[in-house]
């Protein structure tokens, strides 16, 4: 084993090692060689003599909450850490802090991968394709080292990708909540379109700004075009390839309690007018309703011998949406419906026997989880209204109500390479048999009717059956992207 203690030049070039870091601290670099567990930094010298590759595989486990994952993530990880070559100053820094923490660091591993390899990681990554509708229990994608002198990378990629979880939560979250919009649509609406129905709210809602924008990638792979992560936008286009910008998401101008307030109590609905009048043009609007009393402000609005009425009622001007943005949808959903009835807020009646207003909307963004949604859906159904009369925000529930644990993701060995054998890897812990590991190269099949199932590379297969994974990455390198369009395409019509 390396005495790490003792190494003061680097292993390849015999030139110094650096020491001074402040240039890095003061721009605050990622440094990519830190960015796994402390303990993998000690696992080369743990494996068998005459190691030479390692083959990991990615999968959902658990089918508690839901039975199928949307795939994607992984080429934002990828794209974002490991498509520029590794420096030596990230080598050099992190055996600093390997020392300090009590870690065994394979020194000569990370400068062979920065002067040999040019700081590209040797291992090829086979996915699911990005956007696609995957069972659970099934690899999502594998990592197989291609260098036997650093094998052992395949396994440190673990902790970053298993972040994939993330964006995977989401995007089936938001899967599943596309589902069931269009369920109401096809029921409800005359042209059924549920894409700009739920609203990603999330961005003050997460941990850091770097999980508001990535984590934000999955409720744009289910599909949906309404969010208000606006950073989520530039996220997309790189990452996911997009040329028109038009076609990442849209939002709309909105008030917000502290723009009402700021008017004070008295001069509420002159500022709620006044955000009318200077949308004149706009398409659709939005304005919070319940900064005092909201049934009183709704009222206001919906007089159809009002000023709100009178405009918004030609064309020049925009749809208008109310906001409640507390309170107990069970009560106030069927109240409000009574006050815009009672005060005679004009709708048509679509083909399907169901009303839609004219030119107003009601968009609910509190507390919104599938089942709170469900409640209000049900509410404006058995009252005949259409769905498209409400949408929904989501952001704590969206973007944080979840964890690793949600599905189950784990990253596993399921085979290594010794001295030219492969010898299958796996765990069967008796406390746990959910934990059970698959063994060898394992993969993931299709048949032709679109069913997938885990299996080995190599097994006989039946007549149409084809790998399902696609080869991503290889030694550095972006082999396969997908653009956004191609990722909503993949569960379009799933």
């Amino acid at each position: 084993m390396t005495n790490i203690n003792k190494i003061t030049t680097n292993t390849v070039t015999g030139l110094p090692r650096e020491t001074d870091f402040s240039m890095y601290f003061l721009q605050r670099r990622e440094n990519r060689v830190m960015g796994s567990d402390s303990y993998k930094y000690s696992h080369p010298f743990q494996y068998p003599e005459g190691t030479q590759s390692m083959y990991d595989y990615g999968e959902a486990r658990s089918g508690k909450v839901y039975d199928v994952t949307l795939f994607n993530g992984l080429q934002p990880l990828l794209k974002t850490f490991y498509t520029t070559p590794i420096e030596q100053w990230e080598v050099d820094e992190a055996y600093m802090y390997s020392q300090m923490h009590g870690v065994t660091f394979a020194i000569e591993g990370w400068d062979y991968i920065v002067q040999i390899l040019g700081g590209y990681l040797p291992v090829e990554i086979r996915a699911i394709p990005e956007g696609t509708i995957v069972p659970v229990k099934v690899p999502l994608f594998t990592v197989v080292s291609s260098d036997p002198k650093v094998f052992w990378v395949a396994s440190w990629l673990e902790t970053v990708l298993m972040t994939v979880w993330s964006t995977c939560n989401v995007g089936t979250r938001s899967y599943f909540i596309r589902k069931m919009l269009e369920q109401y649509a096809d029921e409800t609406q005359e042209n059924p379109f549920v894409l700009y129905s739920f609203h990603n709210f999330g961005a003050r809602g997460s941990v850091v700004p770097e999980a508001a924008k990535r984590v934000s990638l999955g409720h744009l792979a289910a599909g949906f075009m309404g969010s208000d992560n606006f950073a989520a936008m530039r996220e997309a286009t790189y990452l996911y390839n997009v040329k028109d910008l038009s076609t990442i998401m849209h939002s709309i101008n909105a008030t917000e309690h502290s723009s009402t307030t700021a008017w004070t109590r008295e001069n509420e609905m002159d500022m709620i007018f006044n955000h009318l009048v200077k949308n004149k043009g706009q398409a659709i609007i939005a304005a919070v309703m319940d900064s005092y009393d909201y049934y009183k402000a709704v009222r206001i609005v919906c007089d159809q011998n009002g000023r709100f009425q009178e405009k918004i009622n030609t064309p020049e001007y925009p749809v208008f949406v109310m906001r409640p943005d507390s309170g107990n949808p069970s009560e106030l959903i069927p109240r409000t419906l009574d006050i815009m009835e009672e005060l005679g807020v004009p709708f048509t009646v679509n083909s399907k026997g169901f009303k839609v207003f004219n030119k107003m909307r009601i968009i609910w963004g509190d507390g919104i989880t599938q089942d709170t949604m469900k409640i209000m859906l049900d509410i404006l159904k058995a009252r005949g209204y259409s769905s498209e009369n409400i949408a929904f925000g989501s952001g704590g529930w969206l973007m944080q109500q979840h964890d690793r644990d949600t599905q189950g993701w784990a990253v596993k060995c399921s085979s290594i390479t010794v001295n030219g054998e492969d010898v299958d890897v796996y765990k069967d812990p008796i406390t746990a048999s959910n934990k059970l590991s698959k063994k060898g190269k394992v993969t993931t099949y299709v048949r032709p009717d679109g069913t997938y199932f885990a299996g080995v590379i190599g097994q006989p297969l039946e007549d149409g059956v084809v790998d399902a994974l696609e080869v991503v990455y290889k030694n550095g390198k972006m082999v396969k992207e997908y653009t956004l369009a191609e990722v909503r395409a993949n569960n379009a019509m799933a």
